[in-house]
């Protein structure tokens, strides 16, 4: 993209194909009439006179500083008398000559002879840093260009801060016969935005490369601003008229989203589903609408930007209300997870007080769900006692809740202080050797497969047993625990098979119990995982309907949710694999313990007979 001409605000441009055009500088009223800045007032209207001799001849008006590239220069009778107007007005003319060839090459030597030599070094300055800006406004916006625009504006500013510059101005406007003359307090008011005005291209096509979605131009002109800021605070201002518009729509998009959700968001008890469709849409908008603007916004500018806080802080607090209705959708982890989110946008911001006290009651309500949401009211408490290592007792101890002193636990059945199978779990507060039972939770799945586990070998056990009572009963069975010789033939009970068959028996149970302790841990883990799944997979499901439904979801969240569930898998089949073996022992031990019990019966069968 190519600028050009575009020297001082308020003028109309017009654009021709990829160059801005000012009719300001098109038209700047030396030019039209083909006289140097330096001109007094009776030649500006001799010089308007000849013009217009020469436009009723039909000649051309051509002179050496009409600069080409700015095109072709008006001529009519109507141009003529706007530029002499133009002139003869001071503030006018003070930014006709800013903006104009003090004098070119073939009037040096008339030039300096009028001209003191400090002030005439100063109009070259000026000539030269004017060349310079037009060669910017012919380059495009590249990196080069833009390095150009660099260069062109500090030469500028140089010229600008020189007060030889603005002496000669008032020395022109002495000797030009100017009625009236510019005023020192004009020159003064010219000289403040003089830099600024030389910039304004590029403010020009800032814009325009950001409504046609140019970020990298974009980037690249906010850039040489920050080079420039040095110069002066016209920088920042120009960095603040690209990027403010940008900012005003992102922080009306903000506040639109948050007046259409919350007009629809239903806050009484029991609307949770409904709530939760229009919560999902209203945080698939943010995502896929206002997070991207953000993302835009802060690429453009410098991270401390006050315009770049202003929109996070802006997006924070639109997430944070998001996050907000999901209480009211009953789905408080989310709302966690969301006011985290905008916590970490609003950082540096003074959004940051007002997000984190709604955090800290989301978190009060996501422990209290946690802690209390699956308690179930008890008729009577449970009995606990043991007598010589057997009996009922609590074991464990999870999920503590400071306000109210409780934690979870599991009543199990024990023989020699050894948990055989769980009983029930329970929330429970503790006083010395008191306990106090606030309600009933549902056992995880430790203890699930626990309890399974005992089930299937307590029913072994009794299968076992009420087959040798059969057999015992027609005289053909004998238990390892009950042994009986009938005959002298008969092999003793304290044979050596019979001893190491017995002694396997009794070791290998030992052992399935020591193991059943060791993998409690194991368990513990593994139904923590499958918790976490389950609830992921629930979540999905939600999704998925939701999608089939016709309602959009937020796809990036579906497939973090798809990989949190898969790592959570690998975890869950890692632990499995580093505990195989364990798990394999115990199984090999149960079903060897029939088999065992078996051999001792026919061995002790053999000797009966």
């Amino acid at each position: 993209m190519k600028i050009l001409g575009y020297l001082y605000l308020g003028n109309r441009i017009t654009l021709e194909g990829s160059v801005i055009v000012s009719d300001t500088l098109k038209s700047n009223a030396f030019r039209v009439l083909g006289i140097p800045a330096c001109a007094t007032l009776p030649e500006i209207h001799k010089a308007a006179a000849r013009i217009r001799k020469l436009a009723l001849l039909g000649l051309s008006n051509t002179t050496e500083i009409d600069i080409p590239f700015l095109g072709e220069k008006p001529c009519t009778e109507v141009a003529i008398r706007a530029a002499v107007g133009r002139l003869e007005n001071p503030v006018q003319r003070l930014h006709e000559r800013l903006f104009w060839i003090q004098a070119p090459q073939e009037m040096q030597d008339m030039y300096e002879s009028a001209i003191p030599s400090q002030l005439n070094q100063s109009g070259r300055n000026h000539d030269q840093a004017l060349r310079n800006l037009f060669v910017a406004l012919e380059a495009d916006l590249d990196d080069s260009g833009i390095a150009l625009w660099v260069s062109a504006i500090r030469a500028w500013n140089q010229v600008i801060n020189d007060d030889e510059y603005w002496s000669l101005c008032l020395m022109l406007e002495e000797k030009g016969n100017f009625e009236p003359p510019a005023f020192p307090s004009e020159v003064n008011a010219l000289r403040d935005i003089a830099v600024g005005l030389a910039a304004e291209p590029l403010v020009i096509a800032a814009r325009n490369a950001l409504a046609f979605g140019d970020s990298s131009t974009v980037h690249r002109i906010l850039g040489a601003f920050t080079d420039l800021i040095d110069t002066g605070p016209w920088a920042a201002n120009a960095q603040f008229d690209i990027v403010a518009p940008l900012c005003e729509r992102f922080r009306g998009s903000c506040q639109s989203i948050r007046q259409e959700f919350d007009s629809k968001i239903i806050r009484r008890s029991g609307a949770g589903e409904t709530n939760k469709l229009f919560c999902d849409v209203e945080l698939e908008q943010f995502r896929s609408g206002i997070k991207p603007d953000l993302d835009r916004i802060v690429q453009l500018l410098q991270p401390g930007d006050p315009l770049a806080q202003e929109s996070r802080e802006q997006a924070a607090l639109c997430l944070a209300g998001i996050a907000s209705d999901y209480t009211w959708a009953d789905d408080f982890i989310l709302s966690e997870k969301l006011h985290e989110e905008a916590l970490s946008l609003a950082k540096d911001t003074l959004g940051v007080i007002r997000i984190e006290t709604g955090l800290k009651e989301v978190r009060k309500a996501v422990h209290q769900q946690h802690v209390f949401g699956n308690l179930k009211p008890l008729v009577a408490a449970p009995s606990l006692k043991t007598i010589n290592g057997f009996g009922v007792t609590m074991y464990g101890r999870s999920d503590y809740d400071a306000d109210t002193q409780s934690y979870a636990t599991t009543r199990y059945f024990v023989a020699l202080f050894i948990p055989i199978f769980p009983l029930g779990r329970y929330r429970v507060i503790r006083t010395g050797n008191q306990y106090t039972f606030m309600g009933k939770l549902p056992f995880r799945k430790a203890e699930r497969f626990h309890l399974g586990l005992s089930l299937t070998l307590i029913g072994a056990l009794i299968i076992l047993g009420i087959t040798q009572a059969n057999v015992t009963a027609s005289g053909n069975t004998v238990s390892p625990s009950t042994v009986t010789s009938s005959t002298s033939d008969a092999p003793s009970p304290q044979s050596p098979r019979l001893n190491e068959i017995k002694a396997q028996i009794e070791s290998g149970r030992s052992r399935i119990a020591s193991l059943e302790v060791q993998l409690k841990p194991v368990l513990d883990e593994i139904n923590s995982l499958n918790a976490r799944m389950d609830s992921l997979k629930s979540d999905l499901k939600s999704l998925d309907a939701q999608h089939n439904s016709g309602i959009d979801i937020d796809v990036d969240d579906y497939n973090a949710k798809v990989d949190t569930y898969n790592t959570l898998l690998a975890q869950y089949r890692q632990l499995l694999s580093a505990n195989s073996t364990d798990i394999k022992t115990h199984d090999d031990l149960v079903a060897e313990d029939p088999v065992l019990v078996k051999q001792y019966n026919l061995l002790l069968q053999g000797g009966t007979q």
